[in-house]
């Protein structure tokens, strides 16, 4: 045997190892791991989200979470069941849905779980939790312990915004209800005065103040006060 076939043989042995050590690398049964939306887990397998700064219209949000298969495709459909993580969940089953059950088609590698959560009065007071987690099917195995399991927590505690003293100018005093008069007429509700110019912040001032004179002629017995009972102006 010369040197060549020596160092091919070295070779073949390392990569044959390496193969059987690699996590994604399976000569046994499928598996299968979940992994979050990256836009909002950021690679981890944890995900927060708050409703308090989009519009009281907006009653629910739903986030493509990504079920990898580890290992070959297959020539026909396959199922992947998930659960719920009960004792490390505080969300109550009316607070969100997904399917039980997902398929993934034959010659594909991955499958879409839809999770959708929802806004109730009870998220305006604490934050829920909801620990989803990957289970053993007929088809597919559990993949690797780092990511079999997608955390979500959700609120919608209106908070004051850190920078509110450079919105007085254009909003006027804070309150809780100015500014979710505010969040809903504008849809949004952070404002970053670095970024946004005068004449921007201006401009918003102008809607607000439309918006208000509109509520208030469509409401002349009540209206728009605040917490504390006083009347909210622009």
């Amino acid at each position: 045997m010369n040197y060549n076939k020596i160092i091919i043989a070295i070779i073949g042995v390392f990569s044959f190892f390496a193969c059987e050590n690699d996590p994604f690398y399976y000569q046994d049964q499928a598996r299968v791991r979940m992994v979050g939306p990256e836009e909002w887990t950021l690679g981890t397998d944890s995900l927060e989200f708050s409703f308090a700064h989009y519009s009281s219209g907006i009653e629910d949000t739903t986030f493509q979470v990504i079920l990898n298969v580890m290992g070959e495709a297959a020539s026909t459909d396959r199922t992947v069941t998930v659960g719920v993580v009960a004792d490390k969940s505080t969300a109550q089953t009316a607070q969100y849905s997904f399917p039980e059950s997902v398929t993934v088609p034959a010659g594909a590698y991955e499958a879409i779980l839809p999770v959708t959560i929802f806004r109730d009065e009870s998220i305006k007071d604490a934050a829920v939790r909801l620990k989803i987690v990957v289970k053993e099917s007929s088809d597919f195995l559990v993949g690797v312990a780092e990511e079999t399991e997608l955390t979500i927590i959700w609120s919608d505690i209106l908070t004051k915004p850190v920078n509110w003293n450079d919105l007085e100018e254009f909003f006027g005093e804070y309150s809780l209800v100015k500014y979710r008069f505010i969040i809903d007429t504008l849809n949004q509700g952070n404002f970053d005065t670095d970024e946004l110019s005068w004449a921007q912040m201006k401009n918003y001032q102008i809607i607000l103040t439309d918006a208000l004179l509109e509520y208030n002629e469509m409401n002349p017995n009540n209206p728009l006060t605040d917490e504390n009972g006083k009347l909210v102006t622009f």
